[in-house]
């Protein structure tokens, strides 16, 4: 990477990361906001990865759909109300869709494909980002949403240090090249010195719940950024979008706390709740 290209990465995460930790560290809104963000981008990028060549990528109204639905269940739940009704808008209105387009689509090779992108859209990030509302119910407490966040930053300094020094033997070499076993392990070493000094900072915030983060959050991490790769070498392009400057689009950036926040979620859930 020269170093134009490195100024601009650097510039680009700086402005990521602030904006990541202004939204959910300022209020239960903002951070509701940040999540709706990644839900609407996340789901055209991922459109466009599963339908390069079809008319189905300029589709804006599912994400604008799926976006509503998390921000309504988001919603819902700041004001310490059931979230329920608004959960069962999501396969109530997929099936209408559905009937609909039996009126205009003909081809049945069309028909299954853009659904099947539906459903898993709806899968592989509308229930994630419906995971992370559950932080929003009773008092919203920043510090839940921030640890997973910061354990997938250290998790992926640690796996790109130790893996670029010493990364020989690769985990999965069809999908990712990069990622080998020596920086998967450097990067979960990396989580579980940050989950410890988080005990310190924050002693508050039970430790099952940090310790539980720690030792998942490499895995899951390591599984959300292998997936969003394979989509990308499905479709045969090097990133999910252009929306971020040396970093390539939402999914890029977001692809391991897709898998993570699930799983934050479920901890919180047990732990905390």
């Amino acid at each position: 990477m020269n170093k134009p290209e490195l100024l601009t990465r650097s510039i680009t995460g700086l402005f990521i990361g602030a904006v990541s930790l202004s939204a959910i560290i300022y209020s239960p809104w903002t951070y509701l906001i940040w999540l709706c963000v990644i839900v609407y981008l996340g789901t055209r990028e991922y459109f466009r990865l599963g339908e390069l060549n079809s008319e189905h990528t300029r589709d804006v109204s599912f994400p604008a759909l799926l976006m509503f639905i998390v921000g309504g269940a988001g919603y819902a739940l700041i004001h310490q109300t059931s979230p329920i009704p608004v959960l069962l808008f999501l396969p109530v209105i997929i099936g209408l869709r559905f009937l609909l387009q039996l009126l205009f689509v003909k081809d049945v090779i069309i028909l299954v494909r853009s659904n099947n992108a539906k459903f898993s859209a709806a899968a592989y990030i509308g229930i994630p980002a419906l995971c992370g509302c559950l932080f929003l119910k009773e008092a919203y407490i920043w510090q839940y949403v921030l640890i997973p966040v910061v354990l997938i930053w250290t998790n992926d300094i640690g796996a790109y240090l130790i893996g670029s020094q010493w990364g020989k033997r690769k985990i999965a070499p069809s999908i990712s090249p990069g990622k080998s076993i020596e920086g998967t392990v450097g990067g979960g070493l990396a989580a579980l010195l940050t989950g410890y000094l988080t005990s310190l900072v924050w002693p508050e915030i039970p430790i099952y719940y940090i310790a539980t983060l720690s030792l998942a959050t490499p895995i899951f991490a390591l599984a959300g950024d292998l997936w969003e790769s394979a989509l990308k070498r499905n479709a045969g392009v090097k990133d999910s979008g252009n929306l971020l400057p040396g970093h390539g689009g939402i999914l890029d950036r977001y692809d391991s706390l897709l898998f993570v926040l699930p799983v934050a979620a479920l901890a919180y859930a047990i732990f905390v709740l």
